[in-house]
């Protein structure tokens, strides 16, 4: 049995992420790239990759469409096409980059009488989902996110007035920016990400990647002057080529999802200035930053592939 790499050993994926991730990648990076959604078997080959069976892929689905974060398109013989739902996109974007936002923090603070418990696990499950954390009794913290599809998913459950959502540019008291401070381990925090970018460019190591380029360039080659019949030779250098490709695209994938889960939505919302030094998190940024960039044919290719079948 193959080994896994120690990345995907350390962060396993979830089905739910294995599904979303592609349908991700679709709606952003390569919205304006022609591809269509994918079809089941489309997204099953990543999630195979993931090492998600079958039936858990098909569970995961139906989860997924019933609360509408994806959504399911006719398509004659291949039965379906699944769109990501504009919500759940725009959800993921609010939250990216912390690194790029403004200085400050976001305070969310909610009322709710006592008979309205199911409102107010709405509201909290709403506000985790875009990334606040707890900070006292009905109030939340997060960095200065861009808050449109935040608010706008208030006003569709109907919570306005329950609300208030403060912005608060800086804490001039150092004892108040302690207090704020102390509610998160950033000491362990950084310690966790020293890990993680060790893992990380272990698992999109230059070689796997001179190797998907060089299989990028051979099926240019190929597409403009054709293959010869017979010409094994030439068609297996091409087919290998053509895997690593392919794999470096499904391990760009894979990182996204535990990127976005282990980076993006669990990063502290605690300016830069505060932060302990050595904090590995714009250096993660940048190099799987850089990496996407330089994967994006291959990525493209792989959809392009998997996506039409």
């Amino acid at each position: 049995m193959t080994k896994r790499p120690a990345f995907m050993a350390a962060f396993p994926l979830t089905a739910k992420a294995a599904i979303h991730t592609p349908l991700v990648f679709r709606a952003g990076l390569f919205s304006a790239d022609g591809l269509p959604w994918p079809s089941l078997e489309g997204i099953r080959d990543f999630a195979r990759f993931a090492g998600i069976e079958d039936g858990a892929i098909r569970t995961a689905l139906s989860r997924a469409k019933r609360e509408g974060s994806v959504l399911a398109q006719a398509d004659g013989a291949r039965g379906a096409r699944y769109v990501l739902a504009p919500e759940t996109f725009a959800r993921g974007v609010a939250q990216v980059r912390a690194d790029q936002r403004p200085e400050g923090f976001l305070l969310a603070v909610f009322s709710f009488s006592t008979p309205e418990q199911e409102e107010r696990a709405s509201l909290r499950a709403l506000l985790k989902s875009y990334g606040f954390h707890k900070l006292a009794q009905n109030t939340y913290i997060h960095g200065r996110i861009e808050t449109e599809s935040l608010m706008a998913a208030i006003r569709e459950l109907g919570l306005e007035r329950n609300f208030f959502l403060f912005t608060c540019p800086d804490i001039e008291d150092e004892g108040l920016v302690a207090r704020v401070l102390s509610l998160f381990d950033l000491e362990s925090r950084r310690k966790e990400l020293d890990n993680y970018l060790a893992l990380l460019k272990d698992f999109l190591p230059d070689e796997l990647l001179r190797k998907a380029n060089a299989g990028d360039r051979a099926v240019g080659r190929q597409e403009a002057d054709g293959l010869a019949a017979g010409d094994d030779t030439s068609g297996d250098q091409a087919a290998g080529e053509q895997a690593a490709g392919d794999e470096f695209a499904r391990r760009l994938l894979y990182v996204a999802a535990v990127h976005w889960e282990r980076v993006e939505a669990s990063e502290p919302p605690i300016p830069a200035r505060h932060l302990p030094a050595g904090y590995a998190y714009g250096e993660i940024q940048t190099f799987y930053g850089h990496r996407l960039q330089e994967g994006r044919p291959a990525m493209l290719k792989y959809f392009t592939r998997a996506f039409n079948s």
